[in-house]
């Protein structure tokens, strides 16, 4: 782990910012269409029967995921961590340009939180490729002079 008291880039720290508040959008959107959500998770998983209090287990757990990639790049600087995300926004993309081709009648139809959840995680992930991102990671190991003090 990386000393609490170095540095972050602000593109490092604006990913953790935008990716959290991604994935607490997505949360949000989840806890205020419970319903919505256990028919969903019904159709797409019929061998659990989904109740309730399943989905917002479902939506915590998804939540506390998220956490994860953001501890792997802010306080570990972890190199992994960076494509990891960039393969797991790939989807958030494919599904972004599908519904944009799809036209502007089709983007007013979506919910606003999903559709800011959306975006926000792939341009989280551009920020792990700015030339002060590519410092952080690359000078991960060195010493901190502050946790010897």
């Amino acid at each position: 782990m990386i000393a609490l008291s170095r540095r972050r880039p602000v593109s490092i720290t604006l990913f953790a910012v935008l990716f959290f508040a991604g994935a607490l959008i997505s949360f949000a959107e989840g806890m205020l269409s419970l319903a919505d959500q256990q028919i969903g998770l019904q159709q797409a998983y019929p061998a659990f029967t989904w109740t309730r209090d399943a989905v917002i287990v479902w939506q915590s757990a998804w939540l506390s995921i998220a956490l994860i990639p953001i501890g792997m790049v802010w306080l570990s600087a972890v190199r992994f961590a960076r494509w990891m995300v960039t393969i797991m926004a790939v989807p958030k993309l494919l599904g972004l340009a599908t519904l944009a081709a799809q036209g502007w009648a089709v983007i007013a139809s979506v919910s606003p939180l999903w559709l800011t959840a959306s975006l926000l995680g792939p341009l989280a992930v551009a920020l792990l490729f700015t030339p002060a991102s590519h410092r952080w990671f690359a000078h991960r190991g060195e010493d901190d002079p502050a946790v010897f003090a």
